[in-house]
């Protein structure tokens, strides 16, 4: 299941130049993504735990949510979150982020993608 839902995010965030998303996209995605939660409630006569199937997607659907997110707030958290780690002292531009492959909605990264 964990490897499901990052090769779902790495889908979503590092799939080359020709995967490209927009504000609105964000409900289709996520229902997409309830139908992956859905397939792991109902797998092998529930042995995986609902909750156990929900706290592994908060990740994703943290993620999900950010995909809904206007350019203008994405780059207010991202100024944010550089400032806060005293990365280039809150001048602009921004220097580009490294990238982990740790996605998650407070990564530089995973915000910039």
């Amino acid at each position: 299941m964990k490897a499901c839902y990052e090769a779902f995010l790495l889908v979503l965030l590092a799939g080359g130049t020709s995967r490209m998303f927009n504000e609105s996209d964000h409900v289709s995605i996520q229902e997409d993504f309830n139908s992956l939660k859905q397939e792991f409630y109902s797998c092998g006569e529930e042995l995986i735990a609902e909750s156990v199937v929900d706290k592994e997607g908060e990740v994703v659907e943290g993620v999900i949510g950010l995909m809904g997110t206007n350019t203008e707030e994405l780059l207010e958290i991202l100024n944010s979150l550089s400032s806060e780690n005293g990365v280039n002292g809150g001048k602009l531009p921004l220097p580009m982020p490294p990238t982990t492959r740790k996605w998650n909605r407070t990564d530089p990264n995973t915000i910039l993608r």
